[in-house]
């Protein structure tokens, strides 16, 4: 009996050494395996470089501490892109259907805390019409979750404001992910089912000029959300007016939350970006823009939006964006003796339907605004416009509420140096147009209402030139005995300017025809 449990012994022992043996060979194999993929099968473009490697084949995991990647273009020896992480961990390979289904299936990639710096001007472009695989793939991996923690991104362009995207702290998780030789030739090189996205911070710059920042950003199950949007000129109002040559806005920008509903993207035949959403949400949008008129104008033609839209690189298709209790105050500076008149909107919403240029013809962009116009003044308006139309044609509708006329003193004295009276109980008008030209059509209820010209000052009335203007000027518009006065005119677009400025050349006419039964000739 004692020697059989003595055999029994020797025989368990000897197999476990031999297994422990045979595990720490296997792991020694696997190592050197993932060591020679790392050393000779990746791209000449791609190198790294580690500390520790560890494998454990009990539960199909490898770990790298400490790995650094360089990447390179095919054709020089220049590095655009460097990650460097703390770990990467690879756990539950599963060898059975590395072995026997013909393919590389992992439960888990983990890339903790990577650092990852991109230059935007060091890469060469690849102009070749046929896509080519970035590495050779002889087996599929299937991945059922990637996570990425705790990530920076850094992305620099040539210059010496160089950062163009930075973010802290973000987490990606990717799920069921398929890479073959099939997908590593599409743009997207991989499919996935879910996927989850959360930042702290995001740094963008747009432009030359402005940069915007938004904070936890939340990417989940087709909803997106961002709060703390900015978007802000780095400049003050008198630095900007000094750098630049042509004539541009001065931005501050708030907005307390952007979220995005249904939100789906992708490539057309490989090809052409789509985004699609169903529903955009602006929540509490603050406005302060500034014109400085006395930079010299910028005299490239601007687009209308339905042309901007038509013309868009990509298939854009928004069912519905809806802004809530936005404001904007608007300055612009004419004279050099002040710092500018200013008009300001308040308690501001719009919803806009089918911002898209894949709808077929007829299927209009359709945009409701309601406000507060300067002190108290109610305005609702609703524009419209057919992006497929190549002739821009829009129709503009707007109802004004009371106004007293010295509300818009703040504007009209220091840019034209005159001065109104009187109120404007009631004022309608339609502008129906294309990008050449557009009429429109007013209707006014008014009492009251004068001009005042002012000196060179700003600060006293001219009261011969006043007269004179007032001549002109009917000043009730029940002095026909009908409640509204009438008016009608026609305006041309001047192509360097926005369609706001068109906008109100529209109106400028209309207003000079309804109150003097003239038009501007």
């Amino acid at each position: 009996m004692k020697k059989t449990i003595k055999i029994l012994l020797i025989i368990s022992l000897t197999t476990l050494s031999l297994f422990i043996g045979l595990t720490i060979l296997v792991n020694m194999k696997i190592q050197q395996k993932v060591e020679n993929f790392l050393q000779t099968r990746l791209p000449q473009n791609i190198s790294q470089s580690h500390n520790t490697m560890n494998v454990d084949t009990f539960e199909g995991t490898i770990t790298i501490s400490d790995l650094l990647v360089h990447l390179k273009n095919k054709s020089d020896t220049i590095t655009h892109t460097t990650i460097g992480m703390d770990k990467l961990i690879i756990e539950d390979v599963s060898y059975w259907k590395y072995l026997f289904n013909d393919e590389i299936h992992i439960e888990d990639i983990k890339f903790k805390s990577p650092i990852i710096t991109y230059h935007k001007d060091k890469v060469i472009i690849n102009k070749d019409s046929e896509r080519i695989a970035p590495i050779k793939l002889f087996k599929p991996i299937i991945i059922e979750e990637l996570s990425i923690d705790n990530t920076t991104l850094t992305i620099f362009e040539k210059g010496k404001d160089s950062v163009l995207i930075h973010t802290t702290n973000t987490t990606i998780e990717i799920d069921d992910i398929l890479i073959s030789k099939e997908t590593l030739l599409q743009k997207i090189p991989a499919t996935f089912s879910e996927y989850e996205v959360n930042t702290d911070s995001i740094f963008v710059k747009i432009s030359p000029y402005e940069n915007v920042t938004a904070q936890n950003l939340t990417i989940k199950n087709q909803q997106v959300s961002l709060e703390n949007i900015a978007l802000k000129t780095k400049y003050s109002r008198t630095e900007l007016s000094k750098i630049i040559t042509k004539e541009r806005d001065h931005i501050d920008l708030d907005i307390k939350n952007i979220t995005l509903a249904d939100i789906d993207f992708g490539f057309i035949d490989n090809k052409k970006l789509f985004v699609k959403s169903s529903n955009i949400s602006i929540e509490k949008p603050v406005a302060s823009i500034y014109r400085d008129k006395l930079v010299s104008d910028d005299t490239t033609i601007k687009k209308l939006y339905s042309k901007m839209l038509r013309e868009t690189s990509i298939d854009l298709t928004i069912d519905k964006i809806a802004l809530n209790n936005g404001s904007v105050i608007y300055t612009e500076r004419v004279k050099q003796d002040n710092t500018g008149g200013t008009i300001d909107f308040k308690n501001l919403s719009a919803t806009i339907l089918n911002a898209s240029n894949t709808y077929t013809s007829n299927e209009k962009t359709t945009i409701d605004i309601e406000a507060i116009f300067m002190k108290n003044t109610p305005l609702k308006a609703n524009w419209e416009f057919d992006a497929t139309k190549p002739n821009d044609q829009f129709i503009f509708k707007a109802e004004i509420g009371s106004l007293k006329a010295s509300d818009l003193n703040t504007f009209m004295k220091p840019n034209l140096k005159i001065q109104l009276e009187g109120v404007t109980n009631k004022t309608y008008f339609t502008i129906s147009g294309t990008n050449n030209t557009s009429n429109i059509s007013m209707r006014m209820s008014y009492d009251n209402f004068k001009v005042n010209i002012l000196n060179k000052k700003g600060n006293k009335k001219n009261k011969f030139l006043s007269a004179i203007a007032n001549i002109f000027i009917i000043e009730d518009s029940k002095n026909n005995n009908q409640v509204f006065s009438d008016g009608s005119a026609t305006a041309t677009r001047d192509k360097t300017k926005s369609f706001f400025n068109y906008l109100w050349l529209n109106i400028k006419s209309g207003l000079l025809n309804t109150l003097t039964g003239k038009d501007e000739n």
